[in-house]
């Protein structure tokens, strides 16, 4: 097993949502604006002054080293996930089209956790796994029907794709952000 390179976690994130843009081609893109940007990573600009700082989390190519890549796995790769605008965003995307699937299966929550896994992580979720998620949709629904006794998040960058304000869907939002986070998603085996 091995991680993905930088600009594939990248694509991926955008990819498993359907809304990277998948358009051949095309003036190379300002790496400043890639947070907001669909389209392929190999489209950025990548130069010494100009680097995209989600790849260089995630170990992108060296302008220094003739391109060349190391690989490590440190905490702050993890970080990039979970507070990531673009991260937040594509998940906030993926579970509304999942939402709309799942609705129309007898058990809702069951079907978004098993179209869930199989969109974020290419595989069937276990038993434990769909029984923690379930609860965990359970929990957070509950969780989220009482927002005044919530703490809001003030900090960093307002994200384009509002949160939903029915409690149930939040949760599944942050169900799919929580898979985005998972080490499947950033391992080929």
């Amino acid at each position: 097993p091995r991680r993905l390179e930088a600009e594939v976690v990248r694509d991926a994130l955008f990819y498993v949502a359907g809304t990277l843009d998948l358009t051949p081609g095309g003036p190379e893109l300002d790496c400043f604006k890639a947070t907001n940007t669909p389209r392929r990573s190999v489209y950025f600009r990548h130069a010494y002054e100009k680097q995209m700082k989600f790849l260089e989390l995630f170990d992108g190519a060296s302008v220094n080293e003739c391109y060349r890549r190391s690989e490590s796995v440190v905490p702050l790769q993890a970080l990039a996930l979970a507070n990531s605008d673009t991260s937040v965003e594509q998940s906030r995307l993926l579970a509304k089209h999942l939402n709309e699937l799942a609705a129309k299966d007898t058990a809702p929550d069951q079907a978004f956790v098993k179209l869930a896994f199989q969109q974020i992580l290419n595989r069937e979720p276990t038993e434990a796994e769909l029984r923690e998620c379930q609860a965990f949709l359970t929990a957070e629904s509950l969780l989220l029907q009482t927002p005044d006794k919530l703490e809001p998040f003030t900090g960093g960058p307002k994200p384009t794709v509002p949160p939903s304000t029915d409690p149930q869907q939040r949760a599944r939002e942050n169900l799919t952000h929580v898979l985005y986070n998972h080490n499947d998603f950033v391992t080929i085996r």
